[in-house]
């Protein structure tokens, strides 16, 4: 029944067939968007607490060619940005911290890439539903006009405005897991990003106050 109802929906020549497909199309590319940012985000991450400790045993030796060569082993973000303040270790602390501070904004740009993504399908693919609704509403009425009270056909209107609130039921459908992945991405950029201040701070004080 229910493959049966599926069928003559997308087979039906209405205009808000189209607008199904649409919010088909923003699901997938949803779906892709958050797989690929939770590998990415997933690779960025690191037992930061277990590596600054690493870094610390090098420093303490004043082996700054082992921290560095550490720290390309780990291809986590924390690591990067602690590589770049290594590097920079025999200037002042100021210009350390700048280049480390670059590098940061560097990450946190890579770390965003294609995430507002989410954030607008999320905002959209409510309206394209609502849009798909009102076409749908449009035809019943116009069914209605065309055919006058006599001949009314309730079946075809009935029809027309049950699709039309499927539209708003699959726009919702779309935006609210993809609001929820977004707002869970978002969390663990931020996340992300307080571990790259805190270990860069670390280092900095294990470089110029120790």
């Amino acid at each position: 029944m229910l493959y049966s109802w599926v069928s003559d929906l997308l087979e039906a020549s209405v205009p808000w067939n189209g607008v199904l497909f649409l919010l088909l199309g923003c699901s997938i590319l949803s779906v892709a968007v958050f797989i690929e940012r939770y590998i990415v985000l997933k690779r960025s991450e690191t037992d930061t607490h277990r590596f600054i400790l690493g870094i610390r045993e090098f420093l303490q030796e004043q082996n700054v060619v082992a921290a560095i060569a550490f720290c390309e082993q780990a291809p986590s973000t924390v690591a990067q940005i602690v590589k770049t303040g290594l590097r920079k270790s025999d200037k002042n602390r100021s210009l350390a911290e700048s280049a480390m501070e670059t590098s940061g904004a560097l990450e946190i740009a890579r770390l965003e890439k294609n995430a507002k993504i989410l954030s607008i399908i999320a905002h959209t693919a409510p309206l394209i539903g609502l849009l798909g609704t009102v076409l749908g509403f449009m035809q019943a009425f116009s069914e209605m006009r065309t055919s006058g009270l006599i001949d009314i056909s309730t079946t075809r209107i009935g029809e027309a405005m049950e699709y039309a609130l499927v539209t708003t039921a699959a726009g919702l459908a779309v935006a609210i897991p993809t609001g929820i992945a977004y707002n869970y991405i978002v969390s663990r950029i931020e996340n992300l990003v307080l571990e790259m201040r805190v270990s860069g701070e670390e280092i900095l004080d294990l470089l110029f106050d120790s």
